[in-house]
């Protein structure tokens, strides 16, 4: 299994804004430039962060995102179902097979996805951007804070 590109930059953007240093809102630009990430792409992440309330965003000159209400309680398996849909891994109708209805692969792979998003409902946004990767995005923050105002 793998990750959509849209909840790869979607997971990058939450866990960067939750570990802004607040002192002002995060910049879609900012980071776009951190991590080489197109601006187009990441309105449309931020949009949808925005639709589900999970950062808000304000616009204009000191405009930007931060975390919404509660989202750092956010279990990473919570943000990647709303962002990954609910698609099967494998598709037994297309292109159709022979085994299908007669084969035990399917319902093996669903078992093994409900294990993933089970272990992931364990781990929340505020986990996965603590201490060493908190350190690593505030330094980031404050490198690009300096390199706009130089």
């Amino acid at each position: 299994m793998q990750l959509t590109r849209f909840s790869d930059y979607a997971l990058r953007l939450l866990m960067y804004v939750a570990r802004g240093d607040g002192s002002r809102p995060i910049t879609i630009a900012e980071v776009g430039e951190q991590f080489d990430i197109s601006h187009n792409h990441l309105v449309k992440v931020a949009a949808r962060l925005s639709r589900l309330g999970w950062v808000s965003a304000t616009r204009g000159r000191n405009g930007g995102l931060q975390l919404g209400p509660g989202a750092e309680n956010l279990t990473i398996g919570t943000i990647l179902r709303e962002l990954e849909g609910h698609k099967a891994i494998i598709d037994c109708a297309n292109p159709p097979c022979a085994l299908n209805g007669n084969c035990r692969l399917r319902r093996a792979l669903d078992m093994a996805e409900q294990a993933f998003y089970r272990s992931l409902d364990e781990v929340t946004l505020a986990d996965v951007t603590a201490n060493q990767t908190a350190e690593s995005i505030i330094r980031l923050h404050h490198d690009f804070v300096r390199r706009r105002s130089a």
